[in-house]
């Protein structure tokens, strides 16, 4: 990666977020911008530094952790949600997907995980960003077939046509 990921925490367990620190802090890709203990900080946190990636604790108060996520994704949607929690329930899974986390991941946390998530995120986002880009160029060279003056050229109606079939 060519420049580093910004990373948020926001846990209250008090042995966690020592733990994901270390994790993010030991990446020389990663960049630890702040860490809060209460949601109510993580969403001042993330207004203010306005990270990458945000990993939320979902244990303490589900219905806190939720709300939380759809407040700090609904002020700046290009962030990347990660909730994690001991909680394995498929239900569980399903509110921290339907408030938009990217990733949801169960302690307790392989080596590497949280930071090997992380770095797949944001490669994601990079490309999906690239693939996007790649389409609009498609998008506008198609149209100026049809919207400019020039004729079309005969290989490209070839094409066109081969496709049609």
């Amino acid at each position: 990666m060519d420049e580093q990921i910004t990373v948020l925490l926001a846990s209250d367990h008090s042995s966690e977020p020592e733990a994901l620190r270390r994790q993010v802090s030991a990446a020389p890709d990663l960049r630890l911008v702040a860490s809060g203990a209460s949601f109510r900080e993580a969403i001042n946190l993330a207004a203010l530094h306005q990270p990458d990636v945000v990993v939320l604790d979902y244990d303490t108060h589900t219905a806190t952790a939720t709300d939380t996520a759809r407040t700090i994704l609904k002020e700046n949607a290009a962030i990347q949600l990660v909730m994690v929690s001991a909680d394995n329930d498929a239900s569980a899974i399903r509110d921290a997907m339907r408030v938009g986390a990217r990733d949801y991941l169960i302690r307790p946390l392989a080596e590497n995980e949280l930071t090997d998530t992380i770095r797949w995120l944001i490669r994601e986002r990079r490309d999906y960003a690239r693939m996007q880009a790649f389409v609009g160029q498609l998008r506008r060279a198609y149209e100026a077939l049809f919207y400019d003056d020039k004729p079309i050229p005969q290989n490209v109606i070839a094409f066109l046509e081969e496709r049609m079939r």
